[in-house]
């Protein structure tokens, strides 16, 4: 039972959770007077990225009325069988995947860049375009006067190489001291050059973080010249490195109007239901911050999907009555979706990051940003990650992901004449081809933006695409497009900019014939049958085919899935244990992997060691516990196995090239050498496909699952558990012996002892915070100060180089 975190009963959360497949949401009860927490009602709907008001007022009105069959009526005041009202609702919480998807698709809206005292080489190393540079209203690099063809002669993109420069004379030294005047007059001449071509501005100033007047006089000029919206990079992170800090905040620029449309939709779509409650939305680092704020600073919401999964992931396991091991002293938790699979590491409660001081922040789309979020790896393997034959692969070896597309019995749903007929007709080919079995939809929203991205109108081979698209209904078998470079070129902008999507086999369609989904759910078990009959018949580069049927290939497509998460997962533990994750791939690890997946995959001899009994199997007793990190040789490895390994029945064959090694019949001779590999803690697996996938993935590792209750919604749970935090930082420097300079604001002013500067730092600090919290709406936020020195020996005494101080006050939002 969990200690009350809320108010008085009658007062719930909304958490809502908009993922690339589905849009979860969930009604949850804060207990007072001894009361449990709990998950009043759940409901899951489908994402549709062109209608993202329709599916979250959808989502928000099917768990306002009951959820999924999964209400908890006893949960705090609410009657029993009645469901709280909107009026009920203290709060809103959103998690999403929106930032994080619109920089990798490249899909953030124009920005420019103002850099302060910046050289373009050392803007260069971190990926801004150098040949969008301007300075001073010249291009720079160009003789003076030679304007060229710059940006404000067409829009810029939102891609970063793209993004115009602005190059301004002005900076400070790393003490905080000016190094040169802001020079305001370039300013003026090279924002109104790009001001055209972009809607809204990031400034950002080398050695902010020591003196931010500079940043400071830029945004006001810049804002005053344009009105457009400005983002200041010491805004964004208190940490060193000039360049990475200007990436993430022209990442954040660009994410700025995107954003708001999000929470428009999230906001219009509580006006339509009577819900009169602040609206906030979880960062990458856990925390939860108001929507106007993260209108501001979007680019904070990257990664905020995975650490909602951490949160409600962690929340689930240990208030379940029946919690099982000591899921805060160390595991690992794994959030199965429909693209990704998201992996962290929980030690002493906490989410375990590496040695690197960089290691607790954001990288997207290849980004190295300065964003600060919960240490997580996200691998591109999901329900709907695509399935293909690797061009050099093994004999028979299947690949699956990261690519997204959409499984072929979802795609039959929408268009089942034209998917269905497809597969029928090609099943009659007499060779397959790759692009058998594939379809692509026309994914552009109807309506006055309909032609956003498709570049549809007369001329150009992508207006030619969409036009067969559209003749076609919407939805075109790729193997009517012409197989050339100039098709299959237009087909990859297509989908980068979301125009297109492709549909095609995927592990969702291989759960569904084998009968571990249920196919009426998910949509129709015949096309997902057809394409997996259709995909065995394909040949490797050896001429083999790829599959014996539809089962056939199903159970190989799952031992692929099995075998790549508890990779991910193995490699996620050691590098929390300070080894190089890709030691993973080494023939010791793989053949460890290979016995244990082989030995799982066929049935176990009659008695032999670690085979379940019948009667126990028939009364559904559980196995006897196995201690933590135990792996038993041979059999023995069985004990405990999920049964769907019998469903599997991958003795033959796992889908996977096996190591020599490996005991592939139950006659070959008793292998003299214990090779081990896995997991020493239970793994906590949450999503959609949690039930079926987590006992197998721990039987791999050698360890132990929890799946706790409302696995499959434990992101929106995460968004409505979530606490507000502020983090404030101050770095102390020693500019000359016997002077410390707190970098506070503009000017930070100097004093004669460490104890004055610290003193001084932290009432600051603490006041910004606080207010900050208490604006947001947090209910009695904790003051937590850590204040660190670092010295260096000289002369055989310490002598101080600078302190850092950090200042958090957290609390859970008020839900009055």
């Amino acid at each position: 039972m969990t200690t009350p975190l809320g108010p008085a009963p009658g007062r719930f959360c909304l958490g809502i959770d908009t993922g690339g497949t589905f849009t979860d949401a969930v009604v949850y009860a804060f207990g007072a007077d001894g009361a449990a927490d709990r998950v009043v009602a759940a409901a899951k709907t489908p994402t549709r990225h062109d209608d993202l008001y329709g599916c979250v007022v959808e989502a928000m009105t099917r768990v306002l009325a009951g959820g999924d069959g999964s209400a908890d009526p006893s949960a705090a005041s609410a009657p029993a069988g009645s469901p709280p009202s909107a009026a009920d609702i203290g709060l809103v919480a959103v998690s999403t995947t929106l930032a994080t998807n619109a920089l990798v698709e490249g899909a953030g809206r124009p920005a420019g860049l103002v850099a302060i005292g910046f050289e373009l080489e050392a803007l260069a190393r971190v990926g801004l375009g150098v040949g969008n540079a301007q300075r001073g209203g010249t291009r720079a690099g160009s003789p003076s006067g030679d304007r060229g063809s710059g940006p404000d002669h067409e829009r810029a993109s939102g891609n970063l190489a793209s993004a115009p420069v602005v190059l301004v004379g002005g900076g400070h030294t790393a003490q905080g001291d000016m190094r040169a005047p802001l020079d305001l007059d370039e300013l003026h001449r090279a924002t109104e050059l790009i001001d055209g071509a972009v809607d809204a501005y990031a400034v950002a100033a080398q050695f902010s973080v020591r003196n931010n007047s500079h940043e400071l006089a830029a945004r006001d000029a810049i804002r005053q010249l344009t009105g457009k919206p400005v983002t200041c990079s010491h805004e964004l992170s208190p940490r060193l490195g000039g360049p990475r800090r200007a990436v993430t905040t022209l990442l954040n620029a660009q994410l700025i109007s995107v954003t708001a449309r999000f929470t428009d939709a999230i906001r219009a779509a509580m006006a339509s239901l009577g819900l009169n409650a602040p609206l906030m939305v979880v960062r990458g680092d856990g925390s939860l911050v108001g929507a106007d704020f993260v209108t501001l600073r979007p680019i904070e919401t990257v990664l905020s999907g995975p650490a909602a999964s951490v949160i409600g992931a962690r929340h689930l396991a240990t208030s379940a009555p029946e919690s099982g091991p000591d899921i805060d002293a160390a595991c690992l938790i794994a959030d199965i979706g429909g693209t990704t699979t998201d992996i962290a590491a929980i030690r002493d409660g906490v989410a375990v990051a590496g040695s690197s001081d960089d290691d607790d922040t954001a990288v997207v789309a290849g980004h190295a940003t300065m964003v600060t979020a919960l240490p997580t790896t996200t691998v591109g393997l999901g329900g709907d990650s695509e399935i293909w034959i690797p061009a050099d692969g093994a004999s028979g070896e299947l690949a699956i992901g990261p690519r997204r597309v959409i499984p072929l019995c979802v795609a039959a749903r929408r268009h089942p004449d034209v998917v269905l007929g497809m597969l029928r007709q090609q099943l009659a080919a007499d060779t397959p081809l790759a692009e058998f079995g594939q379809v692509l939809l026309d994914a552009r929203p109807e309506g006055p933006d309909a032609g956003a991205g498709g570049n549809d109108g007369a001329g150009g081979i992508d207006g030619e695409v969409m036009r067969l698209v559209q003749a076609a209904g919407g939805a075109l078998q790729l193997a009517d497009l012409k197989r050339s470079a100039r098709w299959r070129g237009a087909l990859g902008r297509l989908e980068r900019s979301g125009a297109l999507r492709r549909a095609a086999l995927t592990p969702t369609d291989a759960c569904v014939v084998l009968g571990l989904v249920d196919a009426e759910a998910v949509g129709d078990a015949e096309a997902a049958r057809l394409g997996s009959e259709l995909f065995s018949r394909q040949r490797d580069r050896y001429g083999v085919e790829i599959g014996t049927g539809a089962v056939e290939l199903s159970r190989r497509v799952l031992g692929v899935v099995l075998r790549d998460a508890a990779e991910a997962l193995l490699g996620v533990a050691l590098g929390s244990d300070g080894i190089v994750p890709t030691e993973i791939r080494r023939p010791l690890a793989q053949a460890a992997l290979d016995r244990r997946q082989r030995t799982l995959g066929r049935p176990a001899a009659p008695g032999s060691v670690g085979q379940a009994s019948d009667s126990a199997a028939s009364d559904g007793a559980a196995p006897d516990e196995v201690p933590l990190g135990y792996a038993a040789p041979g059999d023995a490895a069985r004990s405990g196995a999920s049964p769907l390994w019998g469903l599997l029945d991958l003795g033959e064959s796992a889908g996977v090239p096996v190591a020599g090694d490996v005991v592939s019949e139950p006659s070959d001779p008793v292998p003299l050498a214990r090779i081990d590999a896995g997991v020493a803690v239970p793994i906590v697996v949450i999503g959609a496909p949690a039930v079926t996938y987590a006992p197998l993935i721990a039987d791999l590792l050698g360890t132990v699952s929890v799946v706790p209750p409302h696995a499959e919604v434990a992101n929106a749970v995460g968004a409505a558990v979530a606490r507000i935090r502020i983090t404030k930082h101050v770095t102390v420097t020693a500019p000359r012996r016997g002077s410390y300079r707190a970098h506070w604001g503009e000017d930070p002013p100097i004093w004669h002892s460490l104890s004055e500067a610290r003193e001084w730092a932290t009432t600051q600090a603490v006041e910004a915070a606080r207010s900050e919290a208490t604006e947001a709406g947090a209910l009695d936020p904790e003051v937590t100060v850590d204040f660190q020195t670092r010295t260096a020996p000289s002369n055989g005494r310490e002598l101080f180089v600078e302190a850092t101080l950090r200042v958090t006050v957290a609390g859970r939002p008020s839900l009055t």
